[in-house]
């Protein structure tokens, strides 16, 4: 009888476990719900060969993407993302029924036979020979036995180029340029070559063009002769731009090549068309949008009398233009595949919230014209009420009530500035900046983007500067602008010197503008902009900062000397043979609200809340243990080396976050073959040092470390963690997965437990799991999968509840988050009309109930 009782027991026990299991509370997203608060835009990268085909347009790119494209809008029909682009480059790209590339290094593809579906390239050895290969296309197998041809005059790999059977190299000999071709698929291939004359000066290169017949460009100071292959023998060459690009058509081959417009100011480019033998000549003015870059073409076709010509930018645009119309059908700005900085900007409030701000300001004013400001003022509010503010706030960039609506401002590696409003994804403005490039230095990462001022300083703009490096002469250039409209009153302006270093300083002018200073390698300061040259002095002693050089961390604190600012290094933290894996910092906006951790025993843990600390990861050789990664928590101040601590048999990447009291890194261990999570929290103890501010100096003791291991079932490409306006709500780790989506961690998952205090519900304690679970809930992107990820960017809005996130890389996704959920906001589908009418009978029944009552009150004193 035990026993039945038993088994019906346990039967019920696995019912009741699977209902609970089913039914549990979960988060998810309905459908009518994607892309309302949220936005995704797809990017291919620079196009590097395209081709027209089955009214697509086929292109590959250098961020190794094969893509088509609709050539009416330019909208993505497919994309094709392929290996790591730093070792696997495309090499050869062709369209016929099917699309063919290579990919590979030191690989020039030369030759592919259709009929026979053969595939042969060449591997150019410099002062020696050429290897040449043939593969069967369909299986990829090698063709017979391949051969080599001796090349010793071959000294430059980059002056050859290919063109279906034919490897042509460009050589000077003298003040004569000569070509050298040889014919691949000849049974006795031999080296031949032909003087070609130039009239320009300097030295020529030679690039591959797609032609009927197999043809080169030469190209010298801007000049470019188009070379055919006839016979071996016989080379016809004709002077061009070395834009030009041959456009099959109904009558034969047409050659298009662009030229500046110099007659035509509102039509800035003209696109010439002309045979071989210069007859069928055609001019077309185009109307070129300003602010792009120098354009050049690279692809066409024709049908009947249109044609239709994909051109390509410097910085990276791509354009659809249609022939003889003259009309660019649309653009795509693929330079926002490659995203160097990003910040958000709090948009400025509108004219009725800022004249109501200044009604308060003016105090100088008569009592006449006060009144009046009131009365307009106040009618302007009346009007508000009435028309509402929702059409104004959807037809112009003003603030919000909820800090929603902001401008995200990105830097493109190409020098390109962007300024995207959150709610559309749209492009607001932008402006490039010729022959600017990253620093390729690690001390100032990529591009140094200083918020000064913002817009909450009504009258004042909002005012954003970046420095960046000129490519021309590699010293640093500076530019300043207005985020909201992309005004600059003073334009690009290039220093005499680079600079080392440069540090926004947390000190505000009388305009709310905040200085910041520029390091040059004497260790000379200058303070931009000069005004606030005092404000620096006077907080001199208290301004430190820190620089990263390939083998060591060096910190350095500013000097007043001889009336001149200068640094002075304090302290250095050497690498010892080690490489520099990672680097953090705590966000500079961050806020901590709580200042110690409550225990079960109602006791206070306090935080280790070092605003000065420096995350540094560095991976060693070690011939026993392979790899080792260490990790040193340094103060800035001092360079103290608060905590370090080493993983043996542990490689990159590695993801570094710190936060508040804590850290968190990813790294791959070597032992167990898997990806790793570690966190570490910091803490004072039962006792705070002290509670109104916080000083290097005044170190007392180490601080108290606890630490938490997990393993992390995916690849990190990213990791950051969420901010809000107070630093209430809780933290969220956003991991980005070389799968595509981009998850959500809460960070009281990952938090390291104390040993001796127990864990669960009724500490709001998560139990220890070794493996960290990715729930598809969790996943922030939902169903789009976002590729390459590069970065991932986090602003609060001011709801407490929500943040801003930016992921860019290959594709660019906008959305918010909730890490608490949104506590401080009504759900979207609350019942206004019942709280309405709840409130109506309450107050109807308040009187009804007080007229009763003074009803009763009188009958009770006439008794």
């Amino acid at each position: 009888m035990d026993g039945i009782l038993f088994h019906v027991s346990s039967k019920l026990l696995i019912l009741l476990l699977s209902i609970s299991y089913f039914t549990q509370e979960i988060s998810c997203l309905y459908e009518d719900q994607a892309g309302k608060v949220d936005w995704k835009i797809s990017f291919i990268g620079k196009v590097k060969y395209a081709d027209f085909g089955n009214n697509k347009l086929l292109v590959a790119t250098e961020e190794n993407v094969i893509a088509a494209l609709n050539t009416k809008t330019g909208d993505l029909l497919w994309r094709q993302v392929m290996e790591n682009e730093a070792e696997q480059q495309i090499q050869f790209f062709n369209v016929n029924k099917d699309v063919t590339t290579v990919s590979g290094d030191q690989t020039v593809v030369s030759y592919w036979s259709i009929n026979n579906k053969e595939l042969i390239h060449v591997i150019p050895i410099e002062g020696s020979h050429i290897e040449i290969t043939s593969f069967y296309l369909e299986t990829g197998e090698i063709k017979g036995i391949p051969k080599k041809i001796n090349t010793p005059w071959l000294k430059d790999a980059f002056k050859c180029a290919s063109s279906k059977q034919y490897f042509a190299c460009v050589q000077k000999n003298g003040e004569i340029e000569q070509i050298r071709y040889i014919n691949l698929i000849a049974e006795n291939s031999e080296v031949l070559s032909k003087p070609i004359e130039f009239s320009e000066t300097g030295e020529a290169e030679i690039l591959s063009f797609e032609h009927e017949i197999p043809s080169v460009l030469l190209v010298k100071n801007n000049v470019a002769k188009i070379v055919h292959f006839k016979n071996d023998v016989e080379i016809l060459a004709k002077t061009f731009l070395p834009n030009v690009v041959n456009v099959k058509n109904d009558v034969g081959n047409q050659l298009y090549q662009l030229e500046i417009n110099v007659n035509n100011p509102e039509k800035l480019l003209k696109v010439k068309g002309q045979d071989k033998d210069g007859n069928n000549q055609v001019s077309v003015d185009v109307e070129y949008p300003k602010g792009l870059g120098a354009p050049y073409i690279l692809a066409g076709q024709c049908r009947t009398n249109n044609c239709d010509l994909l051109l390509s930018s410097i910085d990276h645009a791509l354009l659809f233009v249609r022939i003889p119309e003259g009309k660019i059908l649309w653009t795509r700005e693929e330079a926002l595949s490659d995203i160097v900085a990003v910040e958000f900007f709090e948009l400025p409030v509108s004219e009725l919230d800022a004249s109501i701000e200044n009604e308060f300001k003016t105090s100088s004013q008569d009592i006449l014209s006060m009144f009046i400001n009131r009365i307009l003022t106040q009618s302007k509010q009346l009007t508000k009420v009435f028309i509402g503010s929702q059409l104004m706030m959807n037809s112009m960039l003003v603030r919000d009530d909820f800090g929603l609506h902001k401008i995200i401002v990105v830097v493109t590696r190409i020098g390109k500035i962007f300024a995207i409003d959150t709610l559309s994804g749209q492009t607001v403005w932008s402006y490039r900046l010729p022959h600017v490039v990253p620093f390729d230095n690690r001390n100032g990462g990529d591009v140094m983007l200083f918020v000064q001022r913002t817009a909450r300083y009504s009258p004042f703009p909002a005012q954003c500067t970046l420095l960046a490096k000129d490519d021309t002469t590699g010293n640093t250039v500076m530019f300043q602008f207005d985020p909201i409209t992309g005004l600059s009153s003073r334009g690009v302006v290039k220093l005499d010197r680079k600079v080392k270093q440069a540090m926004l300083l947390p000190y505000e002018d009388k305009n709310h503008l905040k200085p910041f200073i520029t390091i040059y390698e004497d260790h000379s300061v200058k303070v931009h902009p000069e005004e606030s040259t005092v404000i620096v002095k006077k907080h001199v002693s208290s301004i430190y900062l820190y620089m990263v050089d390939e083998d060591a961390i060096n910190g350095y604190s500013l000097q007043l000397i001889d009336d001149r600012l200068q640094t002075f290094r304090h302290w250095n933290f050497l690498f010892r043979g080690s490489k520099l894996a990672g680097i953090s910092t705590r966000p500079s906006g961050e806020r901590v609200h709580s200042q110690g951790r409550v225990l079960p025993d109602r006791s206070v843990y306090y935080k280790y809340v070092n605003p000065n600390m420096i995350a540094v990861a560095t991976i060693s050789e070690d011939p026993v243990n392979k790899q080792v990664l260490s990790i040193y928590l340094i103060d800035g101040i001092t360079g103290m080396v608060i905590y370090a601590l080493a993983h043996k048999r542990a490689r990159g990447p590695v993801n570094l976050v710190h936060s508040e009291n804590w850290l968190v890194y990813t790294f791959f261990n070597e032992r167990y073959r898997r990806r790793e999570l570690a966190a570490l929290e910091l803490y004072e103890g039962h006792v705070q040092s002290n509670s109104t501010f916080f000083s290097s100096y005044a170190m007392s003791q180490l601080p108290q470390v606890q630490a938490q291991s997990y393993i992390l079932p995916a690849v990190p490409l990213k990791v950051t963690v969420t901010l809000t306006e107070r630093g209430i709500t809780n933290k969220c780790l956003l991991v980005a997965l070389n799968t595509g989506a981009v998850v959500e961690i809460p960070w009281a998952l990952i938090q390291p437990r104390f040993a001796d205090i127990p864990c669960g519900p009724e500490e709001s304690c998560y139990p220890y799991m070794p493996e960290i679970p990715l729930h598809p809930e969790a996943t922030i992107n939902y169903n789009q999968t976002l590729s390459k990820v590069k970065g991932i960017s986090v602003a609060p809005a001011r709801l407490e509840s929500t943040s801003h996130i930016l992921v860019h890389g290959l594709d660019m996704f906008y959305t918010r988050v909730a890490p608490s959920k949104t506590f401080d906001v009504l759900k979207e589908d609350f019942d206004y009309k019942l709280i309405i009418l709840v409130l109506i009978g309450l107050i109807a029944a308040s009187y009804v109930s007080k007229t009763l009552a003074s009803r009763k009150a009188i009958k009770q004193a006439w008794k």
